[in-house]
């Protein structure tokens, strides 16, 4: 088998197959040829740093089948100190960020936002560790990305 299949620790179940690794060592020879149906994206594009999100985009655009779909979690630090708002891991995904990495890709068929919550609200407990370095709000959104199909 190809170099980059040995990076990565494979664990597989009925119908699915879960890869442990280095997301941008990830090409189709880690999948065997297999490209994703589904891609969620719970807590990785907002732990890399910003400068890497364009490369980040590249290897979801490699790996995702047509017709596929990303569910993408982003956190957008909207109000705060300046220090606390660039702060990071999690770094701020804010909507328009996500839009200007994704809208003009030619493989993107959609972006939709589903919801959006301030966890200043929904969660103040959660919140405090937020609050006590400096924020005044953090929302957490969700966006469903459609590709194009075959």
């Amino acid at each position: 088998s190809s170099g980059t299949q040995n990076q990565f620790a494979k664990y597989e179940g009925k119908n699915i197959a879960m890869l442990k690794g280095d997301f941008f060592d990830l090409d189709q020879d880690a999948v065997d040829g297999s490209l994703f149906d589904v891609v969620w994206d719970r807590a990785s594009m907002v732990a890399i740093k910003p400068e890497k999100r364009e490369e980040y985009v590249k290897v979801l655009s490699q790996m995702i089948k047509p017709g596929g779909v990303i569910i993408l979690c982003a956190l957008d630090r909207r109000s705060g100190t300046e220090e606390a708002m660039a702060y990071g891991p999690p770094f701020s995904l804010p909507e328009e960020e996500i839009l200007r990495l994704f809208e003009h890709q030619d493989w993107v068929e959609s972006i939709t936002k589903m919801e959006e919550h301030d966890e200043a609200i929904t969660t103040p407990d959660a919140f405090k560790r937020w609050k006590d370095m400096g924020l005044t709000s953090l929302f957490e959104m969700l966006f469903v990305i459609r590709t194009k199909g075959a």
